[in-house]
């Protein structure tokens, strides 16, 4: 008897599916939350121990300081130079002292500066000289790290929004499958004056502080979908 044998090949039927691959940008607008200002004091001096002792008399206001936040300090101390007749003859030392100040309170950034002004009044020497920066406002760290977690909770509040919006319409499974985010700030500076050299002529203008201006925090994720 013959017996006819039959096969059964099952192959699987395989969807369509494909990557939805895009950018998209989320922003928000920060009020900034710190002034911030850079501090070099210079003291030129024949005699290397005059150069530290007035440095010095600087360094103990600045160690005694409880109103504003130092930061990036730092004190070189060189030789002086002058050459003549291709000959080199040692003139004195050069002192600098630098650092950056900041103050969530331009009052009290303010009355620092005016001290700094007074100690160099009270030096009646040229030798001795005083610059600050312009004043600027800027994000603090605290302030950028919040509003990058809050930008980078909206997106991904979004993407799955989104996809589910899509998943609907397209009558598809999509799932967000990467998300990369790139993060930016755009920071444009308010300066409240030009840097300039201070004295007691001048100390009435250390009395200044710039107008905070709006600044934009964005993020701009990458987002990878799957629907299937």
């Amino acid at each position: 008897m013959n017996k006819k044998i039959f096969s059964l090949l099952i192959l699987p039927i395989l969807s369509f599916s494909y990557e939805i691959n895009f950018n998209k940008s989320f922003s928000k607008v920060v009020n900034p939350d710190l002034l911030t200002t850079q501090i070099n004091i210079s003291v030129e001096k024949k005699d290397e121990l005059k150069v530290n002792n007035e440095i010095e008399k600087f360094n103990d206001f600045i160690k005694q300081n409880k109103s504003v936040i130092l930061k990036n300090g730092s004190f070189t101390l060189s030789p002086k130079y002058k050459y003549y007749n291709n000959k080199q003859e040692f003139i004195g030392y050069v002192g600098n002292l630098r650092y950056t100040a900041e103050s969530s309170k331009a009052k009290e950034l303010n009355i620092f500066m005016d001290e700094l002004i007074s100690i160099k009044d009270k030096s009646n020497s040229e030798d001795v000289k005083l610059n600050i920066s312009n004043v600027s406002w800027k994000i603090s760290d605290e302030l950028q790290d919040k509003s990058y977690d809050e930008l980078r909770l909206d997106s991904i509040m979004w993407i799955q929004s989104y996809s589910n919006d899509l998943s609907s319409k397209l009558s598809k499974i999509c799932e967000v499958k990467v998300i990369n985010v790139n993060e930016s700030n755009n920071t444009p500076i308010m300066y409240a004056r030009n840097e300039m050299a201070y004295s007691s002529m001048s100390k009435s203008a250390a009395d200044v502080a710039p107008i905070s201006s709006e600044q934009n925090i964005t993020v701009n994720p990458n987002f990878i979908l799957e629907c299937k």
